[in-house]
Order: C-alpha cells, then structure tokens, then sequence
C-alpha cells in the first residue's frame, strides 16, 4: 500500500511538472512574439524617423501636389502674374517665379501630346 501512495505522488509530482513545463514554454513563445514585434515597430520607427531627417525642407514642402488638379489650375490662374511662395517648417522660403502656363516641351516638339483623363 505504501508503495502505491509513494507511485502515486510521484506520477502526480510529473504530471504537474509537465503542466508547469508547458506553461513556461507557450508563455516564452508569447514573450519572444511580443518582443519581436516590439523591435520590428521600433525599427519602422527609426526608419521613418531617418526619412524626415533627410528631407531638409520639412513635411510641407510637396503639399502642393495634394491639391486636386482642378483646383491646382484655378489657383494658377489667379497667381498667373505673382511669384508663389512657400515656407518650410524649417524656415526655408521656396520662391517659384515661373509662368504657369509654360509648358516644358514645346508644342512642335512630336513626343509632346496634350491629353485629358477622362474617369470612368
């Protein structure tokens, strides 16, 4: 009888140290998910971050080109005879004196086609 008690407590002492073992590895598998995933945003973080360093004249040097087109020309012609200025965020004042309605190939250039996009 002794014998069995002392069988029993020991199957019962491994059953729960394979529980605790299991346990241990799927929450060292779920740390190791957490962690990677953390350094991956760090990562595009620090990649983003480089990229606006690089841009010496701040975020709101294209914003011009987020205007929708019809608007770009309705702006135009207003400014048809003044000089358009933007200032970055860093202070710096871009000056486009050019004339809007200049085309940059000529007319008779043969590779130069007007078109219009016409949606759908």
């Amino acid at each position: 009888m002794l014998q069995f008690v002392i069988g029993a407590l020991i199957f019962i002492l491994i059953a729960i140290a394979i529980i605790v073992l299991v346990i241990i590895n799927f929450t060292y598998k779920g740390i190791r998910q957490l962690r990677k995933t953390a350094e991956d945003q760090f990562e595009l973080n620090q990649k983003r971050k480089e990229q606006k360093e690089r841009n010496p004249f701040g975020d709101d040097y294209f914003k011009s080109s987020d205007i929708p087109r019809n608007q770009q020309k309705s702006q135009q012609k207003t400014e048809k005879n003044t000089a358009r200025r933007t200032t970055t965020s860093s202070g710096v004042t871009i000056i486009d004196e050019r004339e809007p309605d200049k085309k940059i190939f000529s007319h008779d250039d043969g590779e130069y086609v007007e078109f219009e996009e016409v949606g759908n």
